[in-house]
């Protein structure tokens, strides 16, 4: 994999963001401290991007859903809501908002998967 690089643009954005979730990248460009701390402050803001971003990317997956989804048991359609709960991951907790449809003719909750968009039948 090849190392990315970043403008002094992008730098300055990612300072500002450690500055508002108070990871103190800013301080730590006057400071003479271990690499190891340099290295989890280093980690800690990439944890924070990576949650937001996972965050981001499932809920765009979930907001594709937007047609009623029929019923797995007796394939009525039944309109699409939304749930959110927490969801632990690699880089920590991120809210989860994932559809869910209920069937008034069977009265169950069923999570019809983004992936297929309704088009098809899950798969085991």
């Amino acid at each position: 994999m090849t190392r990315a690089s970043i403008s002094e643009q992008e730098w300055d954005t990612f300072v500002g963001v450690a500055d508002r979730l108070g990871i103190n990248v800013r301080g730590l460009l006057r400071e003479d401290v271990r690499f190891s701390v340099l290295e989890s402050v280093g980690h800690a803001l990439g944890r924070a991007i990576a949650q937001e971003t996972t965050e981001r990317l499932a809920l765009a997956r979930a907001k594709r859903i937007t047609e009623p989804q029929p019923c797995p048991t007796c394939e009525q359609r039944c309109p699409v809501g939304y749930r959110e709960r927490e969801l632990e991951t690699t880089d920590g907790p991120i809210n989860l908002s994932e559809p869910v449809c209920h069937c008034s003719a069977c009265r169950r909750d069923f999570f019809p998967s983004a992936s297929g968009v309704g088009t098809r039948p899950a798969e085991l």
